[in-house]
């Protein structure tokens, strides 16, 4: 019998070297731009949905004072075993983006790499956001990217991604559905275990959100949407973005 772990519990066990081609230093440099351009100083930055604190690290090392929070547990336990190892400091606390509250209020809160797109529904995006608002201080603001319709149909839709290593093995394949603008990924993972090799499946389900909607969400839930950018750029997203990233003030 397949045990059907929840998302990114089991994926955190080899997630940093899955992900190895993800350029965490560019988002960070992107970030800071984002910064300047919109004539920003913060302090203190709330990553949400952090995971494994890959980009945590990375602002923490320029100065930021970071905070990650995250659903899974498992890519939590990883993020302070590595704020050890590394000797960054950095505090990981477990939350749900719909509902988390972590008592205190930051300067900045981010939410990288489509992580924002698990919300299945605008009202669940809706909660997010405002949990986000929460802990924000007054002008603070919301930094979010999330993947395009687009992205997923050209680079994921029906393919098969597959690795084989020594300690584990993946298989990964991707189902979008447009009807109901719907990804479903499901992640087979090998594990080894002693001399053996546990079988582990996740199931992820991911939603598109149009770019009008979103400002109508963030306009409901007390923001200015102050910004809206093909990633990486302060360009206006188009027909072949593949990510776009928002910019929001909290009022």
């Amino acid at each position: 019998m397949v045990e059907l772990a929840p998302s990114y519990e089991r994926f955190a066990y080899a997630y940093d070297r899955i992900m190895y081609n993800v350029d965490y230093h560019r988002w960070a440099d992107y970030i800071q731009k984002i910064f300047r351009h919109h004539s920003e100083s913060p302090t203190s930055i709330l990553d949400v949905a952090c995971g494994t604190g890959a980009l945590t690290f990375i602002l923490s090392e320029l100065g930021y004072q970071m905070t990650g929070v995250d659903l899974a547990e498992g890519m939590l336990e990883i993020a302070r075993q590595k704020s050890i190892d590394l000797g960054i400091v950095a505090a990981f606390k477990p939350g749900d983006m719909r509902n988390f509250d972590l008592g205190e209020q930051f300067d900045t809160v981010i939410c990288t790499y489509d992580s924002i797109n698990y919300m299945r529904d605008e009202d669940e995006f809706a909660s997010a956001c405002r949990q986000a608002s929460i802990h924000l201080k007054p002008d603070g603001i919301f930094i979010f990217d999330v993947t395009t319709e687009r992205n997923i149909a050209r680079h994921f839709h029906g393919q098969t991604f597959a690795e084989n290593h020594e300690d584990y093995a993946y298989i990964w394949q991707n189902i979008y559905s447009k009807r109901d603008q719907i990804c479903r990924t499901t992640l087979t993972f090998f594990i080894q275990e002693n001399n053996l090799f546990r079988r582990f499946e996740e199931l992820h389900v991911q939603r598109i959100f149009d770019n009008g909607l979103i400002k109508k969400i963030l306009q409901r839930c007390g923001y200015d949407v102050i910004g809206m950018y093909d990633m990486y750029t302060f360009n206006r997203p188009g027909r072949f973005s593949d990510r776009v990233n928002f910019v929001a003030r909290k009022t």
